[in-house]
């Protein structure tokens, strides 16, 4: 398998585990009325984004060039999941379509940040 295939492999870990991780905190802060529902909804929403830009800087610092383009892959690559998930469990709506535009962003921006870190 090639270098270029295990960092995208990882990366969709990287985000995955993170979202795991983030949406189990914020459950148990929840269930013990730490915070409340509208708190858990901005919540959710900033620690994806950042489980994304996390993701996006790693395939970012792990490519050899134009970290956008393997960010704008990876961002497909993980939109695509999402999007089978979602016909799978009938939750497709505009409000999602807004999600996955976000996605991109997110993913896309932190690659170019991770591909500008390596090279200084």
């Amino acid at each position: 398998m090639s270098n270029t295939i295990k960092n995208f492999i990882k990366a969709g870990l990287i985000i995955i585990v993170l979202l795991l991780v983030f949406s189990l905190i914020i459950n148990v802060l929840y269930y013990f009325d730490i915070i409340n529902n509208n708190a858990t909804k901005y919540i959710k929403m900033f620690l994806s984004i950042l489980s994304f830009f996390i993701g996006g800087l790693y395939i970012g610092k792990n490519s050899m060039s134009k970290g956008y383009i393997n960010g704008l892959k990876l961002s497909l690559i993980i939109i695509l999941l999402f999007f089978i998930i979602g016909l799978i469990l009938n939750n497709l709506s505009f409000s999602r379509i807004i999600y996955y535009l976000i996605t991109i962003t997110c993913i896309t921006f932190g690659a170019m940040i991770g591909i500008s870190k390596k090279e200084s």
